[in-house]
């Protein structure tokens, strides 16, 4: 009955985690103007190459879960329900995240004419709340599904891509935006906010 219930939630929760981003990236694609700087196309192909593929498993997995089970883990039952408790926590926080960038919003890493500093929702905080959302969401489904390809794989390309991608993203920033962003970040820590002058 749990194994049942945790695919379920997991089905549900992941469903609603990709609904609200590709809906703010929609808006954001209204409103995109002229791109002064975009990452590598080489990049961006090599993360569709792989991405492709892997989503088309994911939904395999969400109609057929046996179609992975050679992956399982042998999670104990807390941390399953540990699992359902970030994947679901993780739907308001995507939704304050995203509400908070607005059209600023992208899943690449590029600066447009038009775009702004944002310092209002979990931005007043912490520099990169996105890449900490996504890191909860996916412990959640790595805990909730208890399969090392569902959710170790992504959890692992995750980590990969922000370690290459952070300190260019800020240097970005920092040109874009000059003395402004360095002052931001001085006041903000890059996945958590600020706690007596430690960050992270």
């Amino acid at each position: 009955m749990n194994e049942t219930l945790f695919h379920l939630t997991f089905v549900l929760t992941f469903l609603s985690f990709t609904a609200i981003r590709a809906a703010y990236q929609r808006l954001a694609q209204k409103t995109q103007g002229n791109v002064e700087y975009r990452e590598g196309k080489l990049h961006k192909g090599l993360r569709l190459a792989l991405g492709i593929p892997f989503m088309a498993g994911v939904f395999a997995y969400m109609i057929w879960p046996s179609i992975a089970s050679w992956s399982a883990l042998a999670l104990p039952v807390w941390a399953r329900w540990t699992g359902v408790a970030l994947s679901i926590l993780s739907l308001p926080l995507i939704w304050w995240v995203q509400r908070s960038l607005g059209s600023n919003f992208s899943t690449t890493l590029h600066v447009r004419d038009e775009h702004t500093l944002i310092t209002q929702g979990p931005y007043r905080w912490v520099r990169h709340p996105m890449y900490t959302v996504l890191f909860v969401q996916l412990v959640g489904v790595l805990l909730l599904t208890a399969n090392g390809f569902i959710g170790g794989v992504p959890l692992l390309a995750f980590l990969f891509i922000v370690a290459r991608r952070l300190q260019k993203e800020e240097a970005t920033m920092s040109e874009k935006f000059g003395e402004q962003y360095r002052r931001y970040m001085q006041r903000t820590g890059r996945f958590l906010p600020r706690w007596k002058g430690i960050s992270l």
